[in-house]
This record gives C-alpha cells, structure tokens and sequence, in this order.
C-alpha cells in the first residue's frame, strides 16, 4: 500500500492546530488526551456521550459536545480514542467537519493480522484518502507541537519550540524521546508518531520536515517503508542540508517478527539498511539512548571535520579509560604540540600532575583550569575538547565547578571547537540529584554532557564524520 500526496499546506494545517477535539477520551484513562492539551493554546473540545464521562469534562472547564458536527468551530486536528468497532463512524464526521488531521490513537488494525482489523484499516484508509486527510496512525500517539502546547503526555514539556523533528513509527518510541529530548535540554520543533501509516508514512515526513524551515535536525524511527527507493533518493538529497538520524528497528529475526505485530511493517534486511544510510550520509544509531546523544551533538555543538580529541579531568586509571574510550570510538588522542607541552610543563610545575593528554586537572582553582583550559584548546592538534567533571565538586568545593564551566563557555566561544562535558560518578544513583543539578548547569551554559566516556566518544565520532561525507574531508 503505497502512501498519498497531501499538499504541504494541509499538513501544515494539520501539524500546527488553532483548534483541537478530543473524541472519546475517558475518566477510566485519567482524561490523558485533555489533561495532556492543558497547554495547549488554542481552543479545546471534547465529545463525548457516557454519562459517566461527561461531568469530569466539564469539571475542567472543556465545553463537550455528543457530535463533532455540533462544535461550533471549524477544528484543525482530532485526537480519536474510541474503540474501532466506532473509529469509522468518527472518522467520517472528520471528514463531514472537513478536518485536517486526525491522530488515531485506536488500535486493533492490520497489526493485529485478523481478516476484521486489515478490512477495518481498509476502510479508513479509503475514507481519509479520498477526503486527503492528514491521518496519523491507526495505532499511534499522534502529534506532539511543545510551541503551541499540543502533546501526547501530559508530563511533556510546552511553550517553547525547536529545531528538532522526530517522526517515530512506534508511539511508546515517540513519547520516550519526547521525554528524553526535554530532560536533556534538545528543543522540539514537532514528533508525528504514525504508526501503521496507511495515508502518510516515513518517507512522507521526511519529505515535509525537509522543506520546514523551523526544522534543522530530523530523527527518525522506523520499522518499514513502503517505497524504499523513494525513501533512499529523498534521504541522499536531504542529508546534505539536514542531518538526518536513523534509527531502524526490526535488525534480527525476532526483531522483524515484533515489528509485523506492532505495526503491520515488514522489517527489510539490516545489511542492505546499513549500507544505504552510510551511502546517503545519514547517521545510523541504534537505540533512544544513542538517538539522544547525537542529536544533543549535533544541535549544540559547532561543525567539525577533526578527530584529534584533547581530554581534561582524569586522574590515573580514568585517564587511561578515557583515552581507551575515545580511542576504540576511532577517534584520536594526540599528543600537544611542542608550544602546549613546554606552557603546561611550566604551569604544571606549580600544581604538580600529569600534563600529556589526558591532562589531570584535580585540585586547581578557577584561574587555573581557565588556564589550562585556553592552553588546551588553542592547541593545533586539539580539534575537539572533552572534560570531566564530578558532582562530588558540590560538597567540596562549588567554586572548583563554576570555574570548570566557564573555562569549557571559554574554550567554545574563543576557538568555536567543540567542547563537551563527561559527568563521573562512581555512585550515580546516590549523586543523582547532585548530577542532576551539573547537568542543568552545564545546559544553561549551552555545554552538552554525557554520562559516561563512551557515550561522549560515539556522539561526537557520528558528528564527526557525517560533516567529513559532506565536505569530502
């Protein structure tokens, strides 16, 4: 089944809504889908005809109706929660209201492999085609827009958009990034969660978030295309104006298995997956975790062709581990240049550590590290510059922090190198608050952080190289 061509302004219609309706949500689910657009800054409605249902509604001050058809607006985009034995009967009244979009949170269709949900997912799809309705799903969470408050959760983020896109075939993939993305200070322009994708699927996203201004970076979670050479020629045309970052689920056989009863997607060979994105010059990760990580890179961290990567922070084995973490990544820990050994050689004379890359910064005061730090970062062999840093400083000495923060704000704006952070607990679960409140420091200084060396050596070695396949570095 191949997808439909929407016209750009109708799903910017659909995508960007003044007016919202919820069909169907009830008292038994918390009210997720109102509660979820409290922030939404646009009108609300509701419809609804349980009784048992209704006064709730109304308790939080969002005018119900029993029909679509009575709400006195036109409405931009539908939110429809309703069993699917009455899905179709909703969708028409979309239709008849002339609707933008529908998210179709119902589930029950072709994922299910039964004769009753592939004619049921067969009728709606007719049905949103014809009319060229923007239908998310069946089957998925729908549309998250943070600047206008439209979201699937209520414990999202709202008032303030981005550059990031995510379209996510899985809905729980959507939501979970969702949350990541705003724990980790990434700014969402939009998530589409799509689910079985019978109007508009990957492809057709992909296209829509290339030609969005307000998008700079694109993620990407996906079980199957339905044209994969459509997908491919548009993905080698977009990467070089926009990095794109895949993440492809269904890579074993009980991957692929999962995928067909999640979403009805047939999972295509890895190997074949894996050398297209490389050929496109899009980014492959593998996880949520690693979807995160990247794109933090990648929106907070300046262009950058080089590998030679300076680290600060460690002391004894940690350096050792550092080094053989950025190492294994294929990045390069390089000794300094002749000028930057004979400065360090003079100041380490005072403090007393080791000064060859890694540099041990332990016991040095603001002055110091800010320092070592201009030293460090200004040498021709340092493309990149990584510090650790511990939330055990809090107890010790705050200061020692502060400084460490304002010498890496220091190194970024006086070299434009990319600069990031490593945060170092050998207890993460006792320090987490404290790790916490490092993390929401080092944001507000616009400095990414990572919890682990590995972590920081794969995010900045994907940014690393998909700026050399574009500029033929």
């Amino acid at each position: 089944m191949n997808s439909v061509k929407i016209a750009k302004e109708r799903i910017d219609r659909a995508l960007n809504p003044r007016t919202v309706a919820v069909v169907g949500d009830k008292k038994a689910s918390g009210y997720m889908w109102l509660r979820s657009m409290s922030t939404f800054q646009g009108d609300v409605f509701s419809v609804q005809i349980d009784p048992n249902d209704v006064p709730g509604i109304e308790d939080m001050g969002i005018p119900n109706y029993s029909s679509l058809m009575d709400i006195p607006k036109p409405v931009d985009y539908v939110v429809i929660a309703v069993p699917r034995s009455v899905a179709g009967f909703v969708l028409k009244d979309c239709v008849s209201k002339e609707v933008a979009g529908v998210g179709m949170f119902t589930a029950g269709f072709a994922e299910t492999g039964t004769p009753e949900g592939l004619e049921a997912q067969e009728a709606v799809t007719k049905m949103a085609r014809d009319a060229d309705l923007v239908l998310l799903g069946p089957n998925c969470m729908g549309l998250y827009n943070p600047a206008i408050g439209v979201r699937f959760s209520r414990d999202l983020p709202a008032g303030q958009g981005g550059p990031v896109a995510f379209v996510s075939q899985s809905g729980g993939h959507a939501v979970s990034f969702s949350a990541a993305a705003g724990a980790n200070g990434i700014c969402i322009n939009k998530v589409v969660s799509f689910g079985n994708g019978v109007v508009l699927e990957s492809t057709d996203y992909l296209e829509y978030f290339a030609q969005d201004d307000q998008t700079e970076f694109i993620g990407m979670y996906i079980e199957g295309v339905q044209d994969g050479r459509r997908f491919f020629e548009l993905l080698r045309e977009i990467t070089p104006k926009k990095p794109v970052v895949i993440w492809k689920g269904g890579q074993t056989e009980e991957g692929k298995r999962a995928t067909s009863s999640h979403t009805g997607s047939l999972a295509e060979s890895m190997d074949t997956w894996d050398v297209l994105i490389r050929q496109c010059g899009a980014i492959r990760v593998d996880s949520l975790t690693e979807m995160t990580d990247v794109l933090k890179a990648l929106v907070s961290l300046p262009r950058s062709t080089g590998d030679g990567v300076g680290l600060i922070g460690g002391t004894g084995g940690q350096s050792v581990s550092m080094s053989d973490a950025f190492a294994k990544s294929g990045l390069r820990v390089p000794m300094f240049s002749q000028d930057s050994l004979d400065k360090l050689g003079e100041f380490f004379r005072v403090i007393g550590a080791s000064y060859l890359n890694p540099v041990d910064v332990g016991g040095m005061n603001r002055d110091m590290t800010e320092t070592c730090m201009s030293i460090l970062s200004s040498d021709p062999n340092v493309d990149v510059v990584a510090m650790q840093m511990s939330p055990s400083g809090f107890a010790r000495d705050p200061e020692q922090i502060e400084g460490q923060i304002a010498a890496l704000v220091s190194a970024r704006d006086d070299t434009q190198k990319p600069v990031v952070s490593m945060l170092f607990s050998p207890d993460p679960y006792g320090d987490g608050d404290d790790l916490k409140k490092l993390d929401l420091m080092l944001q507000e200084a616009r400095i990414p952080s990572y919890p682990t060396y590995e972590r920081a050596a794969l995010a900045i070695k994907k940014l690393v190289d998909y700026f050399r396949f574009h500029e033929g570095a």
